[in-house]
């Protein structure tokens, strides 16, 4: 992996958190610990959507979900892509697992 342009976690954490507000993304950053000291770690909060269970679209079957007809799963999806290049770009972080960065999201509300 290569990564770091920023001097430590700290300023890497200050750097991301920055990127990622003036995108509009209000999230928690911050770096792993123990084994996962390395890993930084970006927690861009709950979906607002529901999430669309098969039932919800007539399928009782357990199985047919859409992704691109579920709010919550085009969510996850773009916000996750967005909050990955922003973090990418910013730390210069590159290789297996993203550059080693975990982004986390809470699901959607209850319906």
């Amino acid at each position: 992996m290569s990564w770091r342009k920023q001097e430590n976690h700290k300023e890497e954490t200050k750097a991301v958190k920055a990127a990622l507000a003036k995108a509009g993304i209000k999230a928690k950053v911050g770096h792993g610990t123990g084994t996962a000291w390395g890993w930084l770690e970006i927690n861009i909060g709950t979906c607002p959507y529901p999430h669309l269970e098969d039932t919800d679209r007539g399928n009782g079957a357990g199985y047919g979900h859409s992704r691109t007809d579920c709010d919550a799963c085009q969510w996850h999806e773009q916000k996750h892509t967005l909050t990955l290049k922003i973090a990418q770009d910013v730390t210069g972080r590159t290789g297996p697992y993203s550059g080693e960065i975990l982004i986390l999201a809470q699901g959607g509300v209850l319906a």
